[in-house]
């Protein structure tokens, strides 16, 4: 009897193919994957979607980046809740301030297995996937005619406010920045969000450009920001800020919207003190680990708060979660997502996680020197925010 046997598979071993060097996670994930992944499951509903949404804020956790899930927390935060809950942003400033503590006692392993870091990790992914969601802040377009000298003082017709009177000094603040003020607060009082989008904007970017142009102050010389920034990491020192920074021309719509807040809320017409103080923090800097392009966001969420809100039926923010108790059992399934991960080696040194990781790197040439300079000329006001991210990162990244 003739028996016909299969052939041997040979498996070759190309010895010229290279190791694919690209930065993974602990469980071996790509990292700008695992991160998209995480998102993704942040905007779906149900037991799969929060299984998938722990599994990979706790792998991305382990593996270094613990500062990269709370910079995520905050864009996520920003960009898909915002106005539908503003008390996200002060429950994020408490949960990230009790794991800065434990950060500053415990080693880089014993942090990771300490169970009340992990519910407290949990606890938040949960949050962010179970809040109510809202479209992320379109910002209106600003024509490049409204640049021309003279526009301002040919559309400006709102009236005087007490509020302007109060805010805007002629020692150090422009006519501008007076005529801004009044239809800041004119659009505000009629609840027309785009409108006070628009001067927004209008405001900051014709600070720019007259900042651009001068090499010096903008709309303004007065310094009504901090004088010093916080720490890049807990327990790390302070970052001082230049005397130019202090006179940007958004802290002075900050200061406007802030007495615009207290005089409607002596009328009870909202009742969102913590969160509105929690959005100036961040807006004045406060959090090293927000992407800096969403400080304007958050000057516009404090907009939005003072001419929407107190049309609201209960001018207040309503709780993060409807069931507690549904929250606290999934928590406590949290646990088993971080056992799973810590089964895993962990990271060398030298592969820990890296704020730029999250982004898959772009395929394209590089710019010559002409190109580079004229690019760095046409920078608009969200580039420049970029410019300083990559900063940021940078030191982050340093070994």
């Amino acid at each position: 009897m003739e028996v016909h046997r299969a052939p041997i598979q040979v498996n070759e071993i190309n010895p010229t193919q290279q190791e694919d060097l690209r930065p993974k996670t602990r469980c071996g994930y790509l990292v700008p994957e695992a991160y998209s992944c995480y998102e993704t499951a942040l905007g779906e509903t149900g037991a799969v979607a929060s299984g998938k949404a722990l599994h990979f804020a706790a792998d991305l956790v382990c593996s270094g980046g613990l500062d990269i899930w709370i910079r995520g927390a905050y864009s996520y935060a920003i960009q898909h809740i915002s106005l539908a809950n503003p008390r996200i942003f002060v429950y994020l400033k408490q949960r990230f301030s009790e794991l800065d503590k434990k950060t500053i006692q415990l080693p880089q392993e014993a942090l990771y297995s300490n169970p009340d870091v992990q519910s407290t990790i949990s606890e938040t992914v949960l949050i962010l996937q179970l809040c109510p969601k809202r479209s992320k802040i379109v910002w209106p377009k600003v024509d490049v005619n409204t640049k021309r000298p003279g526009w301002l003082r040919g559309v400006a017709g709102a009236p005087e406010t007490r509020v302007t009177r109060l805010v805007w000094s002629n020692d150090g603040d422009t006519p501008p920045l007076y005529l801004v003020a009044n239809e800041l607060c004119k659009s505000i009082a009629e609840a027309a969000s785009e409108r006070v989008l628009f001067w927004i904007r209008w405001t900051l970017e014709e600070d720019a450009r007259i900042r651009k142009e001068t090499k010096g102050h903008g709309l303004s010389t007065r310094e009504r920001g901090p004088a010093v920034a916080p720490p890049l990491h807990p327990g790390g020192k302070t970052v001082s800020v230049s005397p130019k920074q202090r006179s940007d021309a958004g802290h002075f719509i900050a200061q406007l919207l802030s007495e615009i807040y207290k005089e409607l809320a002596t009328q009870s017409l909202v009742r969102m003190h913590e969160e509105f103080a929690e959005l100036m923090r961040l807006w004045r800097a406060g959090e090293a680990r927000m992407p800096a392009r969403f400080r304007r966001d958050c000057l516009a969420l404090m907009a939005l708060i003072v001419s929407e809100v107190p049309r609201w039926k209960v001018p207040a923010a309503p709780p993060l979660v409807e069931d507690p108790v549904r929250l606290a059992r999934a928590v406590g399934h949290g646990t088993s997502f971080f056992k799973e991960v810590l089964a895993h080696p962990p990271l060398p040194p030298s592969r820990q996680l890296k704020p730029t990781m999250t982004r898959a790197q772009k395929q394209g040439a590089k710019k010559t020197g002409k190109a580079e300079e004229k690019a760095k000329k046409e920078l608009s006001m969200e580039e420049h925010f970029d410019a300083y991210d990559a900063v940021m990162e940078a030191y982050l990244n340093r070994q």
